[in-house]
Order: structure tokens, then sequence, then C-alpha cells
């Protein structure tokens, strides 16, 4: 038996004292992306100007699902989906919701409780399709 080195602790991050300001549009990817790993999401939508029909974003453009904005009370973050025909709308929504919140404060160290988060159901499309 060979003996072991004894473990060294690494540091892996360390608080640096500043403000961290992320742009709309990161906000955006990152919030696009989370909603994408969310069971019965089919992909985000892009409301077509002037139609009642939607189009069904590529992964590289799901930003221009999302819609953020922020005020003085906090932040809103407007999720345009396309669901997966069949699932339970209030269930996925509910999923949606607080997997977006959770990345966001993960990833970007966005408070959930100035963190609004709007979801529109824009189609059901079946994955076939």
């Amino acid at each position: 038996m060979v003996p072991r080195a004894p473990e060294k602790e690494i540091l892996v991050s360390e608080t640096i004292n500043g403000s961290l300001s992320v742009s709309n549009d990161v906000i955006a990817d990152i919030a696009g992306y989370a909603a994408m790993t969310c069971y019965g999401v089919v992909g985000m939508a892009e409301q077509l100007q002037g139609a009642e029909s939607v189009r069904l974003l590529a992964g590289q453009r799901l930003r221009k699902g999302v819609l953020v904005s922020a005020d003085e009370n906090g932040l809103t973050v407007d999720l345009h989906v396309v669901l997966e025909n069949g699932v339970n709308m209030k269930s996925v929504c509910h999923n949606l919701s607080s997997s977006v919140a959770f990345t966001l404060q993960e990833i970007a160290q966005i408070d959930p409780a100035s963190l609004k988060i709007g979801i529109h159901i824009d189609a059901l499309k079946s994955r076939l399709n």
C-alpha cells in the first residue's frame, strides 16, 4: 500500500469587494438557456410583428424570446415560450420560473426577491413536428 500525500486545501474563489454589472442581453441568454432545459419547453418564441403567429427560435437566438427590463422595484424577465402539446401548463410554468430564478441567482448573483418572471405561452407544438 502506497502512503497518500496529505491533502491540501485549494482556494477556488475569494470574496472580492466591488460590484457586478450584467447586461440585459447576458441575462436574456442565461434565462433562455435555463428555460430550454425545462421539461415541456419545446423552444423560445419570437412574436412576428403585425402577425398573430410566432416563430420558434434556433438555439443561438434564444434571447429574442426573452425580454428583460429593470426599474426601481427590481428586474423583470418575460419569457415567450412554446410548450409541448399535452403537458400540464401550470406545472411546466412553475418549474420554468423556479429554474430561471435559480440559474440567474447562481450565475449572475441576482437576488430572487427582486426578480419578477413572466411566462407567456405563445404556442403549443408537438416535439415530432
